[in-house]
């Protein structure tokens, strides 16, 4: 039987609510679940408002839902603030020794000493372990599973701690079991199947990591923490240079120093760190050293909301570096996605010699999805340097070639030295001051986006081929829009979607075919000022209807969708 069922575990930051969602998600998509996880949380290392929502289903999710069938609730506030949004039969699990909740026709209490279990078992911090004790014994999960986790993820702790764990564990589980066994959750049962769980900074790091990846650097700053930190848990394994650095001018230096030298260079950063690289990113255009940069977007201006989501750095990236040079600019939509662009990119940064940039949000990289499994052999590492022993002399770095698309070795290649130049420079990489040399360079530069234009990515359609309203995502938009055209069709409406991935070159033909003779137009984007509907209204000079826009910090959602769409057709 289908079902669709949503977890919410709420609390305040130091509780351990990402050790109970992190065990229990595991667990269920060894299972064989489709699982969407999104996480919700405040600028702060304790106390604070956070949740993490845990979607359920027996087919393929892609998105957060705003509704929530069970809570677990580590403190009154949770209660407080997520009770109207719990849709019947629903069922709240909460500290029966600090928390009150009020009765419900609709709403079945799980009252659990989670503060005294946790206590008899040597400590109050284990109150998350009791907690995951009793989903467990909720969901009808294998305790030995659990326990198992438990152990791997506190590997490192003392004999007495993990002991601790596992015993609170249990006695969530076993007092949930002795005392609440007529209680059912609408969660159905699946074909085994054991489904890779993954979320999207995961995702960016290891298509880096397979697109060959060897230097990368960062001033930390969330929501893009978590690519830095992934790949340079990685870095011994794979032959990584892994640089922190002491700000992000300096981060963005150092991959191009490293680029420059013929190492594949990435960098990860957020809008403000994105500000500060500016001069760089030029450098990187003029000087046309590969690099490739993971922005992470959260709303702004400024300091603005770190870890909350947004689309609003589309205008900057598409303009970010005085003079005029090409780029790349890709936006994955889900975890999936972003792995094999991640590979892409750095293939393409090398062949075109161009910065290109990978823009998400908290909402993608902090997601999670389960996926059947990742090819890498769908988009293959492959060098474009010169090999050695195949560099003609005289060596010429910026040689002014039909493509635009100069040789490129590295420093010291068979025993050639060459310059690598900011200024305008000839083809061996000399200063100069010819105007001549100068309208020369910039044309060989923009020669590159003939060939740019060509590369994959163009947009996805979905849906009947005739629908009359076209939804059109971009970036991590893609779910709740594919999830409101599903629900849509079902209500027998004329509607499909365009998905854009590759955002610039924009892919002006293809979008012009797809657009042309619709109806109505509907950009779903996370931003005040609608920057994508812009672009797109600009390249094609098709008009398009109201976009439906969030700039609250939080991710679309199906509801909000249909419910934007509904009032503007009104």
């Amino acid at each position: 039987m289908p079902f669709d069922f949503n977890i919410t575990i709420a609390g305040s930051a130091g509780q351990g609510l990402q050790t109970i969602a992190g065990i229990l998600t595991k667990v269920l998509a060894g299972n064989g679940y489709h699982l969407f996880t999104s996480q919700d949380y405040m600028s702060r290392i304790r106390g604070g408002h956070n949740f993490t929502n845990i979607r359920v289903s027996d087919k393929p999710v892609y998105s957060p839902t705003v509704t929530s069938q069970l809570l677990v609730a580590l403190d009154q506030e949770s209660v407080e603030v997520h009770y109207q949004s719990l849709t019947g039969p629903a069922i709240i699990v909460h500290d029966s020794d600090t928390i009150t909740v009020k009765k419900a026709r609709n709403i079945q209490i799980v009252a659990v000493p989670l503060t005294k279990l946790s206590n008899e078992s040597g400590s109050p911090v284990y109150i998350n372990s009791v907690a995951a004790g009793v989903l467990f014994s909720l969901l009808r999960l294998d305790l030995k599973e659990l326990v198992g986790f438990l152990e791997t993820r506190f590997a490192e702790k003392s004999p007495e701690q993990i002991k601790g764990n596992i015993n609170a564990a249990t006695k969530g589980f076993t007092y949930t079991s002795e005392n609440y066994q007529n209680i059912k959750t609408t969660i159905g049962t699946v074909r085994k199947k054991n489904r890779m769980l993954i979320n999207g900074a995961e995702s960016i790091a290891i298509g880096m990591i397979a697109g060959g990846v060897r230097f990368i650097s960062a001033y930390p700053m969330s929501p893009s923490t978590g690519i830095f930190i992934y790949i340079t848990g990685k870095a011994r394994k794979f032959g990584i240079i892994s640089e922190q650095a002491e700000d992000e001018i300096a981060a963005c230096n150092m991959a191009l120093g490293a680029g420059a030298a013929g190492a594949r260079s990435a960098v990860t950063t957020s809008g403000g760190g994105l500000s500060l690289m500016c001069e760089g990113i030029s450098l990187a255009g003029a000087a046309e050293i590969p690099v490739v940069i993971a922005n992470m977007q959260r709303p702004g201006p400024a300091t603005g909301f770190p870890t909350r989501t947004a689309q609003e750095d589309l205008d900057l990236v598409l303009n970010i570096g005085h003079g005029e040079f090409p780029r790349f600019i890709f936006a994955p939509g889900t975890a999936e996605e972003a792995f094999y662009t991640s590979i892409h990119a750095m293939n393409l940064a090398e062949k075109y010699q161009v910065p290109v940039f990978i823009l998400g949000d908290q909402h993608l990289v902090d997601s999670s999805i389960t996926l059947d499994k990742l090819n890498p052999n769908r988009v293959k590492y492959k060098s474009y340097m010169v090999k050695s022993g195949n560099l003609k002399k005289p060596y010429l770095r910026y040689k002014n070639t039909k493509s635009g698309v100069s040789p490129l070795a590295y420093y010291g290649q068979d025993k050639v030295t060459f310059i690598v130049d900011s200024h305008v420079h000839t083809e061996d990489g000399h200063i100069s001051e010819d105007m001549v040399v100068a309208e020369k360079l910039t044309e060989k530069r923009f020669r590159k986006i003939n060939g740019m234009k060509k590369e994959f990515y163009g947009p996805q359609y979905y849906g009947p081929q005739n629908a009359e309203t076209l939804f059109v995502s971009w970036g991590s938009t893609y779910g709740a829009v594919r999830e409101t055209i599903d629900y849509l069709l079902e209500k027998k409406k004329s509607v499909a979607m365009i998905h854009y991935n590759k955002i610039w070159p924009f892919p002006v033909e293809e979008s012009i075919r797809l657009l042309k003779s619709r109806k109505d137009i509907r950009v779903v984007e996370n931003n005040y000022q609608a920057q994508f509907n812009r672009l797109l209204k600009r390249e094609t000079g098709i008009d398009t209807g109201e976009p439906v826009l969030r700039y609250d910090g939080r991710p679309f959602d199906v509801q909000y969708i249909i419910e934007k769409f509904e009032k503007r057709q009104k």
